[in-house]
């Protein structure tokens, strides 16, 4: 909990008793059972019911050990439930809620645009305190640097491979040549590099690149069947186009003959390029299957909620991208516009969302994601320890120099 919070002394805590008190018998664990189905998605009963977690009553003969950690893992279910709860019905809640409530911050439904609290890990010696920013910013107007500790980035075989064939088809792309160093610092190292070339220079350059690099991984089979199977398009053949991953003209020449069978009303919604989805199940799914197709890029991430509290969401606990970059324009051009870009594609929309901060990073798939101009959560300025900037200014020999957002 917010120091200070009339919710933090246990000796003075508002929970209810049937919330607080260790169950000894059966009934009185199915008394807190009920206890805690009557609790509203309020930010007063999440308060309470907190309490309740972080200072448990026990009678001093309780020897029930085993309904005692029934009941904790009761609490903090039901706990994950009404924040969910308050997150779809209103967002503002939720995020003041969980802004002073000491929850972990790995049991908040959705993470997006929750600072770092008392009860997350502490921030480095070098943080910028939040009292000296300004909007956010510093008085230089940079983005503060990272607030945490950087965390280990290595590489099991299978990513090793999986890296070493992406910088393969980028390299093939950009013609940048290839740096000594491995990993996920050496497909940084050759983006900045490209970055910085004259042919790099505008950042549709930058996303072009990566989304035919996307592609390419994919592969010519895997984009046409998740279009249809996830996003709900109609397959449609276009000999002009050249994209990896276009629908093939086979395919398209099928939907077409079982479009020639069907009576009028229901051909009409099988025309090429016609879009019935994304099918329900379409967000929930990727976001599933996501951390094991993309995790090689952007580091280990688990299913979450989207901003809105449905379903389809996951968290990067710590994206390699702005971790080893430090880099706001790389990771606007080289991820989260040619990820948001690629599902577009496909036909489910979505939604990439870094915290700067903390360098997590939110997927949402299923919900729009607004230009970065038009977006509230997107911060102004350069990340204040960005390397790139200071190059930028010494290719244009000019005090102010190219950006890289």
């Amino acid at each position: 909990m917010a120091a200070g919070s009339p919710l933090q002394d246990p000796g003075s805590s508002t929970a209810s008793p049937s919330l607080s008190h260790e169950p000894t018998a059966p009934l009185e664990f199915l008394s807190l059972l009920n206890s805690l189905r009557e609790l509203p998605a309020s930010p007063l009963a999440l308060a309470q019911l907190t309490d309740a977690i972080d200072y448990p009553v026990a009678d001093a003969d309780a020897e029930n050990s085993a309904l005692a950690g029934a009941a904790a893992a009761a609490r903090r279910w039901r706990r994950g439930q009404l924040l969910t709860e308050l997150l779809k019905s209103d967002r503002a809640a939720y995020l003041e809620t969980v802004g002073f409530l000491n929850i972990p911050r790995a049991e908040l439904p959705n993470r997006q645009d929750v600072p770092l609290r008392p009860c997350d890990p502490p921030p480095r010696a070098a943080a910028v305190p939040a009292e000296a920013l300004v909007d956010g910013l510093t008085a230089d107007g940079l983005v503060p640097d990272c607030a945490l500790d950087d965390t280990p980035m290595g590489e099991n075989p299978l990513e090793a491979l999986l890296l070493r064939v992406t910088r393969d088809i980028y390299a093939g792309e950009t013609g940048v040549p290839r740096t000594g160093e491995g990993g996920i610092r050496g497909l940084l190292a050759e983006m900045r590099a490209y970055m910085l070339s004259a042919d790099g220079a505008a950042p549709e350059a930058q996303q072009g690149v990566l989304i035919r690099t996307l592609r390419t991984l994919m592969t010519p089979a895997l984009p046409p069947f998740y279009r249809i199977f996830m996003g709900g398009v109609v397959p449609s053949y276009d000999p002009a186009d050249a994209r990896v991953g276009a629908d093939p003209k086979w395919l398209a020449d099928a939907f077409a003959a079982v479009r020639e069978k069907l009576p009028e009303p229901l051909a009409k919604h099988l025309a090429p390029g016609n879009q019935l989805g994304p099918w329900f199940y379409a967000p929930a799914l990727t976001a599933v299957v996501s951390p094991y197709a993309f995790g090689f890029l952007v580091g280990p991430a688990t299913l979450n909620r989207r901003s809105d509290g449905q379903i389809g969401g996951l968290v990067v606990e710590k994206c390699k991208f702005l971790q080893e970059s430090n880099c706001k324009g790389m990771c606007l051009n080289s991820c989260k516009l040619p990820a948001q870009s690629l599902f577009g594609e496909l036909g489910l929309p979505l939604r990439v969302s870094p915290n700067f901060e903390t360098q997590e990073c939110q997927w949402s798939f299923g919900e729009a994601a607004p230009p970065p101009a038009d977006d509230p959560t997107w911060p102004k300025g350069c990340v204040q320890g960005c390397t790139s900037r200071e190059a930028m200014k010494e290719l244009s020999g000019a005090a102010v120099g190219r950006v890289c957002e």
